[in-house]
């Protein structure tokens, strides 16, 4: 069979503010755009190996590449005898109508969907859409395989766990399949299919480039109420990551590597392991993480940074005890302060990441959280809105109205739309909240000077003018309840 592992176009305009679209550059005369994240599917890249073991032709296409015309073209060129396609929560309303007109133009062909939202939404993802003929939910590598056998050789795929499908009497739905415990069995994901030297990730997500992406775990054992990820976690083993990398540099090149895993320092022996491998293999490439900041002490950092690591993103959400504790965050003011800190002074960058809307939130509490962020040694930082997912404990809350909100949109999951408005804050505020904290973290002088210290490359260069264009000439709204400043 002929198999297109396929991701939906989207435009980047479409996952960021409204602030940093509306903008007129001062810099055209250098031809500097904002640089678009795009990196591949690891879940689809997952799933490669396993067909392709069975003699099946896969293509893996890349829709951020694309339009949907464009897509649609490469689509009638390849004629795909199946389609499988992940999609999450955010781009659910992005990708849904795109699947019901390929479904008109490629009748014959089988349109097998997976990925978080379809396993969270089941057959409600069927009945909204018309264009997906069977939904793979939860760990897609061995029940897809058994789909497409299935298909290829024209059997029933009633006996098949872990799908979706529809019959007469509405969606049915198979029994779930096990969760494979051992996940260095997995093989490594088909990168050959996607070459990173192809893929340029957000500015702040490398450090050199060719540039990939490695998930190391799978789940987290936390309970953030705005998280909807798996909570039964299961670690590969520090030498399977290593070989993964090692493949990566010896054969793509790689020199960047980015781990997907919720919280890489979960284990601080396999972090050991991991830094202890990677010196001895002598391998030159980059790479950083995602942490918890109760779960970083000194020894570990100063061993991740000799072994490589040059950014670690921290999860703060806030700058508010309270809030935090309303998060189920399990962190304090103070171990914020002490991770970060160690982080910086150690040389690697530190990465936090901000939210606005909490359950209980105010507008002044919003605003002590930019204070805070701008009081931390971190090189980066991002504002959001807190977007209610499926599946997630502040979603459920809501549904079920343990938590009262001022607005509440249930199927809006893109993060540029407010979606969620706790009681006593209104969307304006949220709305002032994310672009007040981007632009006075990012226009301070003692940040812009620290980049300027840091700066090592033209590379370096291009990201830094980028991202200071993108915030420095954005259209900012005035302060709710004030004038515009001028």
């Amino acid at each position: 069979m002929k198999i297109v592992l396929l991701t939906m176009p989207a435009a980047w305009e479409q996952d960021q503010h409204d602030f940093m679209n509306q903008r007129i550059s001062p810099f055209r005369w250098l031809k500097i755009k904002p640089l678009v994240n795009v990196v591949p599917s690891p879940s689809l890249l997952y799933l490669a190996p396993f067909v392709i073991a069975d003699g099946h032709d896969v293509v893996y296409l890349e829709g951020l590449f694309h339009t949907f015309e464009s897509m649609r073209k490469r689509l009638r060129e390849l004629d795909p005898d199946l389609v499988g396609v992940t999609m999450t929560s955010v781009d659910w309303e992005n990708s849904r109508w795109m699947l019901v007109e390929l479904k008109k133009e490629f009748p014959d062909t089988v349109f097998v969907a997976g990925g978080i939202h379809p396993t969270l939404w089941g057959g409600r993802c069927l009945d909204e859409c018309e264009g997906i003929d069977y939904i793979v939910y939860g760990e897609g590598e061995h029940t897809f395989r058994e789909l497409v056998s299935a298909i290829a050789a024209g059997r029933g795929t009633e006996g098949i766990q872990g799908i979706i499908y529809r019959s007469a009497e509405g969606p049915v739905r198979t029994p779930p399949r096990p969760v494979v415990e051992d996940i260095d069995t997995l093989p490594f994901p088909a990168h050959h299919l996607a070459p990173p030297s192809e893929y340029l990730p957000s500015p702040t997500f490398y450090n050199r480039l060719p540039h990939a992406n490695i998930i190391g775990a799978r789940g987290c054992p936390y309970e953030c109420i705005f998280c909807h990820t798996d909570r039964h976690t299961r670690m590969r083993s520090a030498g399977n990551i290593v070989d993964e990398i090692q493949w990566l540099v010896e054969n793509q090149g790689v020199k960047d590597i980015a781990f997907w895993d919720d919280t890489f320092t979960l284990s601080e022996k396999r972090v050991t392991e991991f830094c202890d491998e990677l010196l001895r293999r002598k391998l030159d490439v980059d790479w950083a993480v995602n942490a918890r900041v109760d779960r970083v002490t000194p020894d570990m950092l100063r061993l991740m940074k000799e072994a490589g690591c040059w950014r670690i993103l921290f999860g703060i959400e806030s700058g508010v005890q309270k809030n935090l504790d309303t998060l189920k965050k399990r962190t304090t003011l103070e171990q914020i302060r002490r991770a970060v800190s160690a982080t910086s002074s150690l040389g690697m960058e530190a990465y936090g990441t901000f939210m606005f809307g909490i359950p209980g939130e105010t507008f002044q509490e919003g605003l002590a959280t930019i204070d805070f962020a701008c009081s931390l040694d971190l090189d980066y930082a991002v504002f959001v809105n807190l977007t209610p997912l499926p599946g997630s404990e502040v979603y459920n809350d809501l549904l079920a109205g343990r938590i009262k909100p001022s607005k509440f949109t249930k199927d809006r999951f893109n993060f540029k739309n407010v979606s969620f408005v706790p009681e006593g804050m209104t969307e304006d505020q949220i709305r002032f909240l994310i672009q007040e904290g981007h632009r006075r973290f990012y226009l301070r002088p003692r940040l812009v000077w620290k980049k300027i210290r840091r700066m090592r490359s033209l590379l370096d260069l291009r990201k830094y003018i980028n991202g200071f264009s993108l915030i420095a000439t954005a259209k900012y709204m005035r302060r709710p309840g004030e004038m515009q400043r001028h």
